[in-house]
């Protein structure tokens, strides 16, 4: 089968790689395979932390329960090692009501079966040195990771090239549609027809499928610094440490695509992150990134299949968390005729009216 997938980002890479290992002929179509959020993310795969619950919930345990199958499928077709662990996320509170929540949360996140252990100030500063004396407490949630977003993106890459997997360098700016199934796609160089269509256009949504989908922009910052052992999260900052850097985040600005890196921005970031962890004032700017995640009005994502295409947009905060599972959603469409239940849980009738 011929397949045509639009958009580079991580869902769409990840649904390109599982098909084509598969034996599927993929093509991406994208308008830059270099532009969105998934190479600036914080690579966080923090569903807890976050506080999800119901099917988000749901469909953030599924991902996370097969990404090291994901990760090591990837590093065996690129030969590329990618940074990932499952050491767990310390959810901190610089503030004792955000502590009261966060404590809630975990009580409930325990009793659901998930590693929720609650520590006190003194519990938190002996699990990370560094942190403020300010820190109430938090809760170490032991199933969550943290993976190198921009290493996964590159790995990707080279896997596209290992599949055979063609990358078209285009902007698409329609969709022809006839009740549900597509017809052709139009870019502003060429009109490209196939078997089956998946869009994975994430922020750029709007325009070719008419979704309410919208860019949320995030700078984040990357330093060389003193180095916590895990993700330390909080509403403040979160700090994630890689190999051998650090990455700050993330700002959440309704900015449209303003590509520009920000004095207020950074500054926030900053000061966030040295009022969480207050050895880092030394740390070394490194880079500052800018990326558009792609929110909707309800912060959840938006699935949706026809006749002959898929539709996996709308990832805002956690499109890396939920690559692996977005690929196995169109794997099990295409090759064995089964419907998630994501697909009716995320629908965009939703929105109708």
């Amino acid at each position: 089968m011929n397949i045509l997938i639009v958009g580079s980002g991580v869902i769409g890479l990840s649904t390109a790689f599982d098909l084509a290992l598969s034996g599927e002929r993929v093509t991406v179509v994208t308008r830059n395979y270099e532009e969105g959020a998934s190479w600036v993310a914080g690579g966080m795969l923090a569903p807890l932390s976050e506080g999800l619950d119901g099917e988000l919930l749901d469909l953030s345990v599924d991902s996370l329960n097969i990404y090291g199958d994901f990760i090591s499928r990837v590093e065996e077709v690129s030969r590329i090692k990618v940074f990932f662990e499952r050491e767990g996320i310390l959810r901190i509170a610089v503030e004792e009501e955000e502590l009261e929540e966060i404590y809630k949360k975990a009580e409930i996140y325990g009793k659901l079966g998930f590693k929720a252990e609650r520590l006190g100030p003194s519990e938190v500063r002996a699990e990370e040195p560094h942190l403020s004396e300010k820190i109430e407490g938090g809760v170490l949630y032991g199933d969550e990771g943290n993976v190198d977003a921009e290493k996964l993106m590159d790995a990707l890459l080279i896997a596209m090239n290992q599949l055979g997997v063609r990358i078209i360098v285009d902007d698409i700016v329609e969709v022809e549609r006839k009740n549900r199934r597509v017809e052709s796609v139009k870019g502003l160089k060429d009109v490209y027809r196939a078997d089956f269509y998946i869009f994975a256009t994430g922020s750029w949504s709007r325009v070719p499928l008419n979704l309410p989908v919208f860019p949320v922009k995030g700078q984040i910052l990357k330093v060389k610094g003193p180095e916590p052992k895990r993700v330390c999260y909080s509403r403040m900052s979160y700090i994630i440490p890689k190999e051998g850097y650090l990455l700050l985040g993330a700002t959440s600005e309704e900015a449209g695509f303003d590509t520009r890196n920000t004095l207020e921005g950074v500054g926030s970031l900053i000061e966030g992150a040295v009022k969480v962890m207050p050895v880092l004032k030394t740390a070394e700017i490194q880079d500052i990134k800018v990326g558009f995640r792609p929110g909707t009005p309800d912060g959840k994502p938006i699935f949706d299949a026809g006749e002959n295409y898929l539709i996996l947009v709308g990832h805002y905060r956690n499109g890396i968390l939920w690559a692996p599972m977005s690929g196995r959603i169109a794997l099990d469409l295409i090759q064995k005729g089964i419907r998630s239940r994501y697909l009716d849980s995320f629908s965009p009738s939703r929105f109708e009216g």
